[in-house]
């Protein structure tokens, strides 16, 4: 079987037995909390004159560094990480690497099919936030342009995370913890180092495609602390060799790892 059409059976089978699955389903659920805290402000801004654009700040500081720095690393770190460690843990390994199917098929397949999913999930949330955020009596036009702005962000966030942990599932069984080490470790801890030193993170790259400062310049502050962005050009050329070197690792390594069900390291 040719490498596309493995790919596009994998996808598929993989989406399908994922998207009503109760992982999913809970990956949905926290994926919502920041909508249901965001529709909380807003009943309180439309019922209080004094709490105007209560909504958008909340939205503009808060919820996006949520969704930015917590919900879309741990959304890519547990599909990441299920790539091949699922199959290991659920002894279905075998199954994959006996058929018919190139190797490389299996890691892109199903990491195509959970970046879909995961991507389906943080932007519904963000969607249903731009729309609550632009409820107004008063008719002001909605910021659409800068709202897709972040919308194509967060979701080169997650290709770019889900990349990631996908090469750090194909070389370790325990991936998950080293995932989160350095979720809230290393890109929590260097990106606020100065110079050159935010480069060696993935959040740094992924800051410095985010839309300019609508509010004269407070948009976003502790997202953005001590932030010394990189151009958009460079930010998205780094990014794609990131992406694009991490999947043909992990392919490669898939493909000539010999993954033992019993193995613990």
């Amino acid at each position: 079987m040719s490498l596309t059409a493995a790919f596009k059976e994998i996808f598929v089978f993989f989406f399908k037995q994922d998207v009503k699955s109760k992982r999913t389903k809970i990956f949905l659920f926290f994926s919502l909390i920041p909508v249901l805290i965001l529709l909380i402000a807003k009943i309180v801004e439309l019922n209080n004159p004094a709490a105007d654009v209560l909504a958008a700040k909340i939205f503009s500081r808060v919820i996006l560094v949520v969704y930015i720095q917590l919900l879309i690393p741990i959304l890519a770190l547990l599909f990441g990480s299920l790539i091949v460690n699922e199959e290991v843990d659920n002894k279905t390994l075998v199954f994959l690497t006996t058929s018919p199917i190139p190797k490389p098929a299996v890691i892109l397949g199903k990491y195509a099919a959970y970046i879909l999913l995961s991507a389906i999930i943080v932007n519904l949330g963000l969607l249903l936030c731009f729309l609550i955020v632009n409820i107004s009596p008063s008719g002001q036009a909605p910021q659409v342009r800068e709202f897709l702005s972040y919308l194509g962000v967060g979701t080169l966030a997650l290709v770019t995370y889900t990349a990631f942990f996908t090469l750090l599932g194909t070389l370790f069984k325990k991936s998950m913890v080293l995932g989160i080490l350095f979720i809230f470790g290393w890109e929590n801890v260097v990106q606020y180092f100065p110079g050159t030193t935010q480069k060696f993170t993935i959040i740094h790259w992924i800051k410095s495609l985010l839309p300019a400062a609508s509010d004269g310049g407070s948009f976003l502050r502790f997202l953005v602390f001590r932030l010394e962005p990189s151009s958009t050009a460079e930010s998205l050329i780094v990014l794609m060799l990131f992406i694009a070197a991490a999947l043909v690792a992990s392919s490669l390594i898939f493909q000539n790892k010999e993954y033992l069900l019993s193995d613990t390291v």
